[in-house]
């Protein structure tokens, strides 16, 4: 191997190959299919508040699928991904659980002081002089008592 003669003149770097024409476009698919494209991600914030919606119809697990489908939301907002439709079910859902919880509890308390005025004037014990009665408030007369 030898050295470089550090006096003599510098070369010309060897000549760039010629840059190539730019590639023809994609073939097109046989029978007019497109290209495969991946199809984006479904977010899981998504199904679980669908899920949490269905089993949370009437329950308190509507609450989650509240909370569930608007992080959703904004996920799916932010990245793109899949799963809108999911998002709004569990939303949709978890309202009617909420609505339909709130209305068995109130059930719940009305017929627990119905229940109440029942076993109260049972114990009384003049209730067979007061019944069967034609009078339409006897409701009301049973809840205050009098």
């Amino acid at each position: 191997m030898t050295t470089p003669d550090p006096y003599s003149q510098p070369q010309e770097p060897p000549a760039q190959p010629p840059v190539p024409p730019p590639y023809a476009p994609y073939p097109q698919q046989p029978y007019g299919y497109p290209p495969y494209v991946p199809p984006r991600p479904t977010n899981g914030m998504a199904i679980a508040a669908m899920v949490c919606g269905i089993v949370g119809v009437c329950s308190p697990v509507g609450i989650l699928a509240l909370i569930f489908g608007n992080v959703a939301k904004r996920q799916i907002r932010e990245t793109g991904e899949q799963g809108d439709g999911f998002a709004t079910a569990g939303i949709v859902l978890g309202w009617i659980g909420v609505g339909a919880t709130i209305v068995l509890i109130i059930y719940y308390i009305v017929m627990f002081a119905f229940v109440g005025a029942a076993v109260n004037e049972l114990e009384n014990g003049d209730w067979t002089t007061d019944w069967p009665t034609d009078d339409p408030t006897w409701a009301i007369r049973l809840l205050v008592g009098s």
